[in-house]
């Protein structure tokens, strides 16, 4: 240190001589905060420790990131209800043997990978026609696309089960109102209605059908329709308001009009 230097008062900068091991000499500035001065530090150093220290810190972040992505993922295939037979489906074991499954394929592994973009205008998805296709294949390959590469939330549901759900609430001592169950319908970033037309088609199960499909069109949210009816059938079952919203704001339709692949060898 420059011993030339005067003493000084409480809170004075000097300029002293200092050489670093690691930098070599330097003309630091030191300052008066005690009754002695400041040991000279190398600027480069105190650098390197700051940046070290907001590097680890960075790492502790993104550990905690990490973790907590991880536990919102095992939280969203929990509350799935994707059935035991369909948890392992992805789009590279879907049999793809012709060119309109191949389409078909294409089509839904687009709709996976973009569907933050989908998220932000609510375009949904109606996969119908053939039994033995692969419709529910791809719709559960979407989901768990969704819950694992996106973090979002994905459910699936029968449309049968959502039927007797809203049911449940026409009687007396039912603890639940018929709104109450049709917010549920909305609780999820997608939701995978199957089964679609193998029911009585009844008024009432049509209006329950466009309550569920309206409260995630009002919310902007994708909903995926799965049936093994043809579309003018799908129509006619499910209501031209209700393919009209599912159609709105770029919604894909994918007619599976091939062969079962069921006991293919």
């Amino acid at each position: 240190m420059d011993s030339s230097s005067p003493d000084g008062k409480l809170g004075d900068l000097k300029e002293v001589d200092f050489t670093c091991p690691a930098h070599g000499h330097q003309r630091v500035k030191v300052v008066r905060l005690t009754e002695e001065w400041a040991s000279p530090t190398c600027g480069s150093c105190d650098e390197e420790r700051l940046s070290s220290g907001g590097r680890a810190e960075d790492q502790r972040n993104g550990v905690r990131a990490r973790e907590a992505k991880e536990y919102q993922i095992r939280n969203h295939l929990a509350k799935s209800a994707i059935p035991a037979r369909f948890e392992g489906r992805s789009f590279t074991n879907y049999q793809a043997d012709d060119d309109e499954s191949r389409k078909a394929l294409a089509t839904c592994r687009d709709f996976a990978t973009e569907f933050p973009d989908r998220l932000l205008t609510g375009s949904s998805l109606i996969l119908c026609g053939n039994a033995g296709t692969g419709k529910t294949h791809l719709a559960c390959a979407i989901a768990l696309h969704v819950i694992r590469k996106h973090a979002l939330s994905a459910a699936y549901m029968t449309v049968g089960r959502a039927f007797r759900m809203v049911k449940d609430t026409y009687r007396r001592d039912s603890g639940k109102t018929e709104q109450e169950v049709l917010s549920r319908f909305a609780a999820p970033e997608l939701l995978v209605l199957d089964e679609i037309g193998i029911q009585y088609g009844s008024d009432s199960e049509k209006n329950i059908l466009f309550e569920i499909v309206n409260e995630r069109y009002e919310a902007l949210l994708p909903t995926i329709l799965i049936s093994n009816l043809a579309l003018p059938a799908l129509t006619e079952y499910a209501g031209e308001r209700v393919i009209d919203r599912m159609k709105e704001n770029g919604g894909k339709l994918v007619v599976f009009d091939w062969k079962s692949h069921r006991g293919a060898t």
